[in-house]
């Protein structure tokens, strides 16, 4: 059984699950199995929440420990199977380590942080329709030709 600590670049734990600085994988005897940054969140905008959760699966991770979570996100992980804790924002890692601190756990996606925007909203483009691209048909110009008049003396 392996646990999954969200945490911040000052070794606490991260407020939010997708911009922690990094996931830090103990054993049930509190030594460190692993540490996976968290890289991409900027990047590869939700996608890296997906990413994260597979690695999870990968190393076999049970529970992951956090300060807050979407209700999106936290749905996601509560129907893979993980087991997810809520404790306060900013403790320090060796706090929680040294069992100071309770967890809550979470086992309802409502119990997550609602999202302060509309789905789709946070500029990934999760959760909005991708356009049909554009269709050509035989004698229309392209837009990429439409602003040029002659090419090599034919009139377009």
């Amino acid at each position: 059984m392996l646990t999954a600590i969200a945490l911040t670049p000052r070794d606490q734990i991260a407020g939010h699950f997708g911009k922690a600085a990094a996931f830090a994988i103990y054993d049930q005897q509190g030594l460190l199995v692993d540490r996976i940054e968290n890289s991409g969140s900027r990047e590869l905008g939700c996608k890296h929440k997906k990413i994260l959760q597979r690695q999870f699966a990968a190393l076999k991770v049970t529970e992951i420990v956090l300060g807050n979570i979407g209700t999106r996100s936290l749905a996601r992980l509560l129907q893979a199977g993980f087991k997810v804790s809520r404790v306060p924002p900013r403790t320090s890692l060796a706090t929680f380590l040294g069992g100071g601190i309770s967890k809550e756990v979470l086992v309802a996606a409502d119990q997550g942080r609602a999202c302060k925007r509309e789905k789709g909203g946070c500029g990934c483009g999760c959760g909005t329709k991708k356009s049909a691209p554009a269709t050509v048909k035989v004698g229309m110009l392209s837009p990429v030709i439409k602003g040029i008049g002659k090419i090599g003396g034919l009139k377009l």
